[in-house]
């Protein structure tokens, strides 16, 4: 990949993230006030931080509780049986190749989206990948991007990532299956559970829960 072309794709997704930041800042219907800021310019502390840790414990072990296993091997087990999520593979084909994994991926994030109270957005983030040493013709490359809105702390940005496709050998082969479940099935699945048990959750920044493709390629995705 030419050092311009490099450079046009790391501008597009610094704007396309800048984007995600700007719309955490919208307001969040029901969202907690933001924590008013202490002498000096820095973040208001409770009284009691014994008690803000115990109570941030409780949290996430009430989080961890809600993570199933089973729903994470049916997610690995339903993206592996795409077959070729090559992102060479066909966009197009309803059931086979990474456009079926897209389109599955995208709809089961907006199901998750749908009871955040408005707090949880779903896009597809798209653009045509210009031939390389490892693409030979132009290619659209597509990330699944899931943000869930911080109520107080919207300009602190997490982001969790795992990459839908896959390949079976040559990165430049778009032919025969590669389910890949552990490469990276698995790494999706955990991004779509945690999307799952955080729909329901106010969280102080914003996290951006990211399936990303091209990662066989060059990273292009991530």
């Amino acid at each position: 990949m030419s050092d311009l072309a490099s450079s046009d794709r790391r501008a597009f997704l610094t704007a396309t993230a800048a984007a995600e930041t700007r719309a955490a800042d919208a307001p969040v219907p029901g969202g907690t006030p933001p924590v008013p800021p202490a002498p000096g310019g820095a973040p208001a502390r409770p009284a009691d931080g014994t008690e803000a840790a115990r109570h941030a414990d409780r949290e996430l072990r009430e989080l961890l509780e809600e993570v199933d296993p089973g729903r994470i091997e049916d997610t690995v087990r339903r993206l592996a049986a795409f077959g070729a999520r090559h992102t060479l593979s066909s966009q197009t084909d309803p059931e086979h190749g990474i456009g079926a994994a897209r389109d599955w991926v995208h709809a089961r994030m907006k199901e998750c989206a749908r009871v955040s109270g408005g707090r949880m957005s779903v896009r597809l983030q798209s653009w045509i990948q210009e031939p390389d040493s490892l693409v030979p013709t132009p290619t659209r490359i597509t990330n699944v991007l899931t943000t869930l809105r911080g109520t107080s702390a919207p300009n602190r940005v997490y982001v969790v990532s795992g990459h839908y496709d896959s390949r079976a050998c040559g990165a430049a082969a778009a032919d025969g299956d590669g389910p890949r479940a552990d490469d990276d099935a698995s790494g999706v699945a955990v991004v779509m559970e945690l999307a799952r048990v955080l729909a329901v959750r106010r969280t102080a920044a914003t996290v951006v829960l990211a399936a990303v493709a091209g990662e066989a390629h060059g990273l292009y995705g991530a």
